[in-house]
Order: structure tokens, then sequence, then C-alpha cells
């Protein structure tokens, strides 16, 4: 249902790498963790290079300073003796070349190698980013979190359109390199218009033929269905020009107002089939959201306005109706922790793995103050039931919320044209994540994901908060 779907082999950037761990043995012998058993327990995820013997002090420091940028994590191998290895009586070279220390957990019992707490202490005191394996599932989330800091330092998210939200990247996009190395690059909106125009329908039928399968045109026409799939060739030209790992579209800010309904929502279904993360409105913070959930779960995400049921006065005034929960089902004392997932008439841009099978493809959905006309493209797809994390990370770049809830269901709404779809979730804390919530989009993945959150964050250089 949530796993990703991709559609053929991404471009190298857009796959997370293998994290590489050295094993440096504290001298020659037979190591109390076994190095092959590492690399056999964490295949597909992490590369355990070749273990390297420690000969000396002098051999020590210079293989250590002389390990390559492509390297993630050390991994300290002792002999079984009293704990007297190099990196306790020479710390230095490690406190030089500022790559995390990684002692593994015992395999044969899958439990934390007890004997290297006070090392861990000793050398975290030194400012060495120190890592006790607790078991295999604390290991490879750690090994996924340190090759996601690999793949994201360095890498780009477009947003296109002018820069007239709160997620102004002119102002605050620099903010996303603070933690995660991500770089946000504004493009031009007409442009990419401009490009569509001159993608022919042959070029734009060859590429629905080949993706159709998942989707199911209820409502959509011809024409708007061509456009839409020009508006993705348009835009992943973009992409890859800039070696970019997402997109957004600032729909609402610049296309929607000058009256063109060349909106993204299939192109960002499409752009997740071929391993790219995209948000609407151009909001980067979610994009870097999304980039860190998908590529540290594997897993799908989407996103959406989120809307506490219990504010009936903002509601009723957004949608000329509060969405409230049916009162039978759901007394007022549950409210508060009671929030809707609502974009453009549907539940948001949901792909079918989410949605755990095909979606639709309707006309755009607009607003009740902008009033659908059967033009655009729209994506309409269910959520079911089932256990989420919603995630933001907020304008510091530093700060990331992440709420566990569960989805309860979809609902539809009649005579809502700017509405049809909403999706009802409950929160352990929905009052908690509000106050300290950067903006109403949320990341959305299932499964509860906090225990690799808290493994990842302090790897990413983000405080977690949770809720």
């Amino acid at each position: 249902m949530t796993l990703r779907h991709l559609i053929s082999t991404p471009h190298t950037h857009l796959v997370r790498p293998l994290a590489r761990i050295q094993p440096i043995q504290a001298k020659p012998g037979v190591p109390s963790v076994d190095p092959a058993r590492v690399a056999e327990d964490t295949k597909g995820v992490a590369e355990i290079l070749p273990p390297i013997a420690v000969e000396s002090e002098e051999h020590w420091a210079r293989v250590v300073r002389g390990l390559g940028q492509d390297i993630d994590g050390i991994l300290p191998l002792s002999i079984p003796a009293y704990p007297t290895e190099v990196w306790n009586s020479n710390p230095e070279p490690l406190v030089e070349r500022g790559l995390p220390v990684v002692f593994w957990c015992l395999p044969e019992h899958d439990e934390p190698d007890f004997w290297r707490w006070s090392a861990r202490d000793m050398l975290a005191s030194l400012g060495i980013d120190v890592h006790l394996v607790e078991n295999r599932r604390h290991g490879l989330a750690l090994a996924r979190s340190l090759a996601l800091r690999r793949q994201l330092t360095g890498a780009s998210l477009v947003v296109f359109g002018v820069q007239n939200f709160p997620w102004n990247a002119h102002a605050a996009g620099a903010h996303m390199g603070r933690s995660l190395g991500l770089k946000v690059v504004v493009q031009d909106l007409e442009a990419v218009r401009e490009r569509i125009a001159t993608i022919s329908d042959a070029e734009a039928l060859e590429l629905w033929n080949e993706r159709s399968s998942r989707y199911r045109e209820r409502g959509v026409s011809k024409p708007w269905l061509h456009m839409a799939l020009k508006t993705w060739i348009a835009i992943r030209e973009v992409l890859e020009r800039e070696r970019a790992i997402g997109f957004g579209v600032n729909c609402f800010g610049d296309l929607i107002p000058k009256g063109h309904r060349q909106v993204p929502c299939l192109a960002q279904v499409l752009a997740r089939e071929e391993g790219y993360v995209a948000a609407c409105d151009g909001d980067f913070c979610c994009l870097a959201s999304m980039a860190v959930m998908t590529h540290l779960t594997g897993r799908t995400c989407t996103m959406s306005n989120l809307y506490p049921v219990s504010y009936v006065g903002a509601l009723g005034a957004h949608f000329g109706d509060p969405l409230s929960p049916d009162p039978s089902r759901f007394g007022p004392d549950e409210w508060p922790n009671l929030g809707r997932l609502a974009h453009c008439g549907f539940a948001g841009v949901v792909s079918p793995e989410v949605a755990g099978g095909q979606v639709d493809l309707r006309d755009w959905g607009g607003t009740y103050e902008i009033k659908r006309d059967g033009r655009g493209c729209g994506v309409d797809g269910d959520m079911p039931a089932g256990a989420v994390t919603a995630v933001e990370l907020k304008f510091d770049g530093r700060t990331l919320l992440a709420a566990k809830g569960e989805v309860i269901e979809t609902t539809r709404h009649t005579g809502m044209p700017h509405c049809e779809k909403s999706v009802l979730m409950r929160f352990r804390d929905l009052p908690g994540f509000v106050r300290r919530i950067s903006r109403e989009h949320p990341a959305i993945v299932y499964g509860d994901h906090l225990p690799e959150l808290r493994v990842a964050a302090p790897v990413l250089g983000l405080e977690l908060e949770e809720f």
C-alpha cells in the first residue's frame, strides 16, 4: 500500500546510497564483533569495507586521517581483552577527522556491547559523534541515516513561480542548508508554460501509454490530460538540468490567479514514480520533510492541508461548511485530536500506492473562492485506515516536528465541488503539534516512524520534537 513504486531505475542522485562504513581493528587478531556478520546484517543498506588492523599509533593516525569523503562512519573492532584500544589512548585523529564512530551491537545476541559505554562517553566528551548500536534494527536505521546525510548534502530542490507565500525561498530557502545541506532553487514558471506549448500531443500520449495503468480517467478531458502530461515533461527537463531531487509549483500565488490551469497534480505522482519527491504550492519545507521521510523509510509520502476540526469557525469560512465529524461516532471530547486533510477539492495529491490502488483523474477541484470550471487535471485518491506519521521541518531548517496519528476514514462531502473528499485523522497530540506547527502542510507517511526519526534526527543535525 505505501511502499515506494518506481517505474524504472531512478537517476543515481535520487537513490539513497549505501552507507560506507570502515572497520578498524584495535590490533591484528580475531575481533569481538565479526565484520562479515555485520556486512550480512546490513546487506542492501550499508557497505562494510575490509577491516584495517592497526599496527601502531602512527598507523592509526594515518589511516583515520586518510579516510575518503565517501566514508560515512568508522566501526571500531576490539580484540577480546581489557578495553585499552588505540581510540582510547589516541583519540586525537578521530577529533580531527570528524567522522561518526559506530560501536556495533553483539550480533549473536542482538544487544548492545555494554563494554563500550565508557569509550562512548569519553569520545563524545571530545566532540566526536559516537553511536552505541542497541540492536540490528537500530543499526539499520543508523546506517540509513548516515547515507541519507551524504545523499542530501549538496542536493537541490526546485520551486517554480514567484515567492509570495511564507515559504519564500529567496528569504528563507537557505535555512534548508543549515542541517541537511539542501539548496532551494527558484525557477520561472512562465518558462515552463512556454515549454509546455512546444510539446506535441504525440509525445504526451507516448508517456501516457507507458504510465496509464495506475490511473483512471474519470472526468478529466483529453486536452487537459494531455496538458498535465506535458506539464510533467517540461518540469522533468528542469529537474534533470538542475540534478534536483524534487519540486513544487506555486499554484495559488502565481499560476491560478493569472487564470492558468496547468496544475502539476498529475506531474507530482508521475514524479514520485521516477524517484523524485513533490509537494504542492512550492513549499520547500514540505519538500525537505518528504525527502527525509521518503529516503529514510523507503515509503511514498503524501501531503495536504491539515485542518483541526475544532476550528469550526475557520473551517466554515474556508469551505462554507465546518466539515465536522459525525457526532454519533465522535464525541466533542475527541475533537481536539481530530483533523482533516483536504486540498484542491480532494484529499490531496495521493499516489496510487498510498491509496492502495488506482486513483481517479478528474477536472481540477478548485476552491471555495475559485470555482471549478472543468479545466485542469486533479488527482482524486482515498487514504485507507492505518497508522501514520506526520512530519514538518520548520523554517529554521533545524527543528523537525513528528506527530503520531492514524487515518480513520476518507469522507465524501456531497454538494461541495470544491471539497468532494477529505481524510479524517486522529492524532495523539494534535493541539501540541499545532502549537509548534510551521505550516498547514505536513508530510504524511504510513507507519509509526518515530523510532527511526529518533535515530536519524541527531545524525542529520535536527532537533526532533514528538507529539
